[in-house]
């Protein structure tokens, strides 16, 4: 159910970075937030996919999902990025690469770190 969501808010988020402007639901669009955002949906949803197969072939099912850290830090980052340029708020296409780089690194770590599974008997 995460992965599907996760896979809606990038597809909203393309739509708003190919067609908002031209529709008129934002004044300007980023792209380097757009493409930021969407790199750490794809990674996210790519890390999580990797998991849950290595854990479907060993019968293994995850528990307590809604408190993963990696999700919510890949929903609330992607959404906030170009969220940004609607508020105004100007950030440096380099600030937004450093961060964006530093995210897709640390989603992973996050999701191998916090990741919860029943212990296999």
């Amino acid at each position: 159910m995460r992965k599907i969501l996760m896979a809606v808010i990038g597809a909203v988020i393309a739509l708003f970075g190919l067609f908002g402007v031209q529709i008129g639901l934002v004044g300007n669009v980023n792209e380097v937030s757009i493409v930021a955002a969407l790199l750490i949906i794809g990674v996210w949803i790519f890390s999580e996919f990797k998991k849950d197969w290595a854990e479907f072939k060993d019968g293994i099912k995850q528990t307590n999902q809604w408190s993963d850290p990696a999700f919510w830090t890949a929903a609330i980052t992607s959404v906030l990025l170009p969220l940004l340029a609607a508020f105004n708020v100007v950030l440096t296409d380099a600030t937004i690469s450093i961060a964006a780089t530093i995210l897709a690194v640390v989603v992973p770590i996050l999701l191998s770190i916090f990741r919860k599974t029943p212990p296999v008997v």
